[in-house]
């Protein structure tokens, strides 16, 4: 495993936490190093072992021509401190968000590293939090437990698109090449303290990860973030070592994913005693191939019905961003689940939940699930 990519921002640091983290548990260490991410492994082999039996071997040394690698890319993370409901009450709730990639790839001197397969997955991890007045020294007391979980989502997700023995589809690959907030829905999310938080980057690793579930199929890794595609360089402890890149192939089949908007109704109720905030989100999704890029195999908007989010009359402390973070992202994962789903299945109802008619999408249906299969 490591970090997709290692480069600062002026802004914010893209692995804040997993720096930490490696430097109270492996000696302050630089994420570029072989060995900084031993306690990844440490936690995935007895995970893998039962998954992939005599299968899987872990060495320093790969056979080339013969052995798949098994690759492990962090590429994404944030965490956030916010008031939230939990069983009933609004209570301090730290949320750290992990998004990753597992990678088969095969390795060829003449070809360098080609990928075979791969899959997105995302962590959203909750715990109780002790007062907001550091929320980032909290954070990293609970990477280890965040790790071990972002290890079962790899590992869960291994299971599902990569099984031992069934062999991949190398010739036909899936990927969401867009993931973006349209300009219209920018000054809202701006209006609400968000727009730097819930923008490209966790939308598009959240709904890349989200359509790979939803429609059981790998895609290739979230181009929009060009970390993978131009700084992945796989690396082996002890005598071997490949320097060489790590490409994507180019993807037959895409996807595109627009938050196109928003909207948040602030509604008192002193009777009740309560403040209801109603969230919604729109999104436009649209499904190319790219052999005919011009016209769309699939597209719609979808709308999932608006959330109720009940806090105390009047409340400022629970009336928040980070809450507003919380709910929106939650909304645009389940938005496009129930839209992905409800394609999947041609199922009305579902997609009636998210304001799509089934007579209006039912004739490009045959077509994108002919594509999904082709990518299995």
């Amino acid at each position: 495993m490591q970090p997709a990519s290692d480069s600062r921002s002026k802004s914010q640091d893209r692995f804040s936490l997993t720096r930490a983290w490696v430097a109270r548990t492996r000696g302050g260490r630089e994420l570029t190093d072989v060995s900084a991410f031993d306690g990844v492994r440490d936690l995935l082999l007895p995970q893998l072992r039962p998954l992939a039996g005599n299968s899987l071997q872990f060495k320093n040394e790969v056979e080339f021509g013969q052995d798949l690698l098994l690759g492990f890319a962090h590429d994404y993370e944030t965490y956030i401190g916010a008031r939230v409901e939990k069983d009933g009450d609004n209570a301090n709730t730290l949320f750290i968000f992990m998004a990753g990639v597992g990678l088969v790839l095969t390795y060829d001197p003449s070809s360098s590293w080609r990928m075979v397969s791969s899959f997105p997955f995302m962590l959203r991890a909750e715990w109780p939090l002790q007062g907001m007045s550091d929320v980032r020294g909290q954070a990293i007391a609970r990477m280890d437990e965040a790790y071990q979980q972002y290890t079962r989502a790899f590992t869960h997700f291994l299971g599902r698109f990569n099984k031992p023995g069934q062999g991949f589809a190398v010739n036909f690959f899936a990927q969401l090449t867009r993931a973006e907030v349209h300009r219209e829905a920018q000054p809202k999310l701006a209006a609400l303290g968000i727009e730097n938080q819930l923008g490209g980057d966790l939308l598009g690793f959240s709904a890349s990860s989200t359509i790979c579930d939803s429609l059981n199929m790998p895609m290739l890794p979230f181009r929009e973030n060009d970390a993978l595609a131009k700084r992945y360089a796989v690396k082996f402890a002890g005598v071997n070592m490949a320097q060489d890149i790590a490409q994507i192939p180019d993807a037959d089949l895409r996807f595109e994913v627009i938050l196109r908007d928003i909207s948040k109704e602030i509604i008192p109720s002193r009777q009740m005693g309560i403040t209801i905030l109603r969230r919604q989100v729109v999104l436009n999704f649209r499904v190319f191939n790219a052999f005919d890029p011009s016209k769309p195999v699939l597209q719609t908007f979808a709308a999932a019905d608006p959330h109720d989010d009940k806090i105390p009359y009047n409340s400022k402390s629970d009336d928040t961003p980070e809450r507003d973070l919380v709910f929106f992202d939650r909304l645009v994962t389940r938005t496009l689940t129930q839209l992905l789903q409800g394609l999947a299945r041609r199922d009305a109802q579902m997609l009636a939940k998210v304001d799509v008619k089934l007579d209006a999408v039912a004739p490009a249906i045959p077509r994108f699930l002919e594509m999904i299969a082709k990518t299995r």
